[in-house]
């Protein structure tokens, strides 16, 4: 899709948005674009305000249409919209941009400096983000809440003026090196004043930008010319002679402390994308970066030396020598994997003027350098992802790194694909069966179609209709919300609910793969099913101005915190050994007639209690586990007589589990045979003589069973029983050949499939 396409598209499917809906397109505009800019990792968990331009202080106009925390960074991010319902909008010029900045400086002026209650009623929910913001700008310096930096979103369907971009206020970060065609890009920050002594700068986002971000499938790389940006000749280095036709350049070298502070301030969280764990804070004298922020504030010429460094990444670097010296002059997409501690805490103490030159600061630096982002192994997953990975893994060692740090790589999500793909939906609304696709890689469902043909791709989309796409950030709200039952870490947004559904499922797989099976694939596309009902009843109903129905729910209400409440609250209140019927669910692929009317009924009955926040913001109010304890316990609800009877025991589920279980593992260990066989009778003689040549002795029952495993791959014929199973004898051989190879590789002793020695 060329851009033009695009912008045509991107309006189309706003106004058809817009149309579904009953909401205005400058509504979906800043819906669609906060929903883009949260997927891409640029912000998280954006809440709108709904307030409109506002008249203040001197008839000055003020407004913020949303407002977002980026906690790693202590920022406050407020989002302004700038739409024309047309398909060639006007320029969006400097003088516009101006007046957006003033109307969002105004608005944060009147909120800490003034009093915005003069110009808003009491129940408006303006007040309570007002106080929320208030407080956080107010906050001690040692509160995990304080903000110590501001940032204004400019969202817009129009295309810069060309004098705009002739200002100055925008700077080239990408150009043509070494060779290779890289399109020019600008940099999308225009540097502000200070708002109370706080960083203020003002972000452009706009159709070419959006396009840019969306075609490359990935986030938007940071450029940083270390003389244009920073007035300093480089960062010094050595590059490691490691070798040559490697797929990576390696580099060694010492930061100071002041440029590492400031490419932070200046790109934010952007720079810790690939990190293991988010910043911890420095409050608390027993944490880690209490350490950090001491030896900063105290005894900076020692940082150096008591410091890990910094391990990172980057696509691209360029480098000069200096006197016989070399340096770093410029890196693109520059991406801390582990120290994001060490670089918070930096960037923390410049801004809280507790060591604003950070002079004596030294940062030891590796960088590796990794030009290819999209080759992928035979397992789907990027190369590049793997080798941050396992970076993170190996080099963190402040912390220790839990499986949910590494959840966007694990081998959950290639199951779940698989499962996605091999079991169909019933025929219930179309002639044939349909997929429900995992889509566990952004973007992946259009990429699997990119090679297809016309009728291809229309087969392709039949059997996997675009609504019935499943995200993995989607999964893990629904599995969130109605098998783990906590509806407030949904409500805390994408990155919570990421974090602690990976944390439970990785575990859970790691320790019993087996349980990832049919059974488990059609549950999850169950609770799919229940989580959307209720949100498109809730949407198909709701009261707007366009589309006035008279029902409860209006336009703008909670119902991301609705949703995962009311699901939660019925399953809850299911009698002790008794649950939903899964299956059922599965099979008629809609929920059933009793289950709708407990949907009806409870919706209203969460809106009522949620909205009585005790003068919280509820979306905040929705996040505090206290408030569903309340709500799970002291709500007054049972499940209706109809629901009741279409209950199944708890005992006949887990029946269901066991039996699919087995099969899993049935088909687990049918599928590792076939990959050990693969390997080769020779492969499996060089194991002994690897062994031998390095002094490994392997037992008596170690060699049986690599003799054994030989004379299984002689025979030519899988080792399975009449019923088409793999007899436990068998198995504990391929369980001790598996574990003489782990051994092996643990050592390093097994390359070019175990051929040399």
């Amino acid at each position: 899709m060329d851009y033009q396409e695009y912008k045509e598209d991107f309006l189309n499917t706003l106004r058809a948005d817009s149309a579904h809906s009953g909401t205005d397109t400058e509504e979906e505009f800043l819906n669609y674009t906060l929903g883009l800019l949260e997927d891409f990792d640029e912000i998280d968990s954006p809440e709108m305000t709904g307030m409109g331009d506002k008249k203040g202080k001197g008839g000055r106009l003020m407004r913020a249409d949303g407002y977002c925390f980026d906690e790693s960074e202590h920022s406050l991010i407020l989002f302004i919209s700038d739409f024309q319902d047309m398909k060639e909008p006007e320029k969006l010029t400097r003088s516009r941009v101006d007046e957006l900045y003033w109307r969002l400086y105004y608005f944060i002026d009147e909120v800490c400096n003034g009093n915005i209650s003069n110009y808003f009623d009491d129940s408006d929910d303006v007040l309570k983000i007002s106080d929320l913001i208030r407080k956080r700008m107010n906050a001690e310096m040692n509160d995990p809440q304080m903000i110590l930096k501001i940032k204004f979103y400019v969202l817009t369907n129009k295309e810069l003026d060309t004098r705009l971009l002739s200002t100055n206020l925008l700077e080239t970060t990408i150009r043509n090196t070494k060779g290779k065609k890289k399109k020019a890009k600008t940099t999308k920050k225009i540097k502000k004043e200070d708002f109370n002594g706080k960083p203020l700068e003002i972000a452009l986002w706009y159709p070419e930008r959006f396009y840019e971000m969306e075609s490359s499938n990935n986030n938007e790389p940071i450029v940083i010319d270390m003389k244009e940006n920073y007035g300093v000749p480089g960062i010094p280095c050595i590059k490691g002679d490691i070798g040559e036709h490697l797929d990576y350049e390696a580099y060694i070298a010492i930061i100071p402390g002041k440029l590492l502070a400031d490419i932070y301030i200046d790109h934010g969280s952007r720079v810790l994308e690939g990190n293991v764990r988010a910043f911890l804070g420095t409050s608390g004298s027993k944490s880690v970066n209490s350490g950090i922020r001491r030896t900063i504030n105290n005894d900076p010429t020692k940082f150096f030396t008591y410091n890990n460094g910094i391990a990172t990444t980057a696509s691209d670097v360029e480098t000069e020598l200096v006197d016989g010296h070399l340096y770093i002059t410029r890196i693109v997409d520059l991406q801390i994997i582990n120290g994001g501690q060490t670089t918070a805490s930096l960037a923390e103490a410049v801004l809280k003027k507790t060591n604003t030159g950070l002079e004596g600061i030294f940062v030891p630096m590796k960088l590796t350098v990794i030009d290819d982002r999209e080759t992928e192994d035979e397992s789907g997953i990027r190369i590049y992802d793997a080798m941050v990975k396992d970076i993170a893994k190996y080099a963190n060692s402040q912390n220790k790194v839990t499986a949910a740090d590494l959840f966007s790589n694990d081998p959950f999500h290639i199951v779940m694909e698989k499962l996605s793909k091999k079991y169909l939906a019933p025929p219930v609304r179309s002639a044939v069966p349909t997929g429900w696709y995992y889509e566990r890689s952004r973007k992946k469902y259009q990429q699997e179609q990119i090679k297809l043909s016309k009728d291809g791709q229309k087969r392709f989309t039949s059997k996997f209709p675009k609504n019935q796409i499943v995200t993995k950030e989607q999964l893990a709200m629904y599995i969130t919300t109605a098998f783990s039952l906590r509806p407030d870490i949904v409500s805390r947004g994408k990155n919570w609910t990421m974090k602690a559904f990976g944390a439970e499922i990785s575990e859970t797989y790691k320790k019993n793969k087996e349980a990832f099976n049919e059974f488990y694939f059609k549950k999850c596309i169950a609770a799919t099913i229940i989580y959307r009902t209720v949100d498109d009843y809730l949407e198909s109903n709701k009261d707007s101005a366009r589309r006035p129905t008279g029902f409860w729910y209006k336009a703008g209400g909670y119902k991301l915190n609705i949703v995962p409440y009311t699901v939660a609250k019925i399953i809850a209140s299911i009698p002790d050994g008794f649950t939903l019927d899964w299956m059922d669910i599965w099979n008629k692929q809609s929920v059933s007639p009793a289950l709708m009317r407990e949907i009806e009924k409870l919706t209203k009955i969460t809106n009522d209690y949620i909205c009585d926040s005790h003068g919280m913001i509820v979306t905040e109010y929705c996040k505090k586990p206290s408030t569903w304890e309340t709500f799970r316990d002291k709500i007054e609800y049972s499940v209706s007589r109809e629901l009741l009877r279409e209950l199944v025991s708890v005992s006949e589920v887990n029946e269901q589990e066991k039996e699919s279980r087995k099969d899993k593992k049935e088909d687990y260990n049918l599928q590792t045979i076939i990959d050990l066989i693969g390997l080769g009778e020779e492969y499996w003689q060089n194991i002994v003589r690897i062994a031998q040549a390095n002094n490994i002795s392997l037992s008596y029952q170690e060699l049986t069973a690599i003799s054994s495993f030989i004379t299984i791959i002689r025979s030519g014929n899988m080792p399975i029983n009449k019923s088409g199973k793999v007899p436990k004898n068998v198995m504990k051989t391929v369980d001790t050949v598996i574990s003489i190879k782990d051994k092996l590789e643990t050592e390093g002793l097994l390359k070019n499939n175990g051929s040399d020695l």
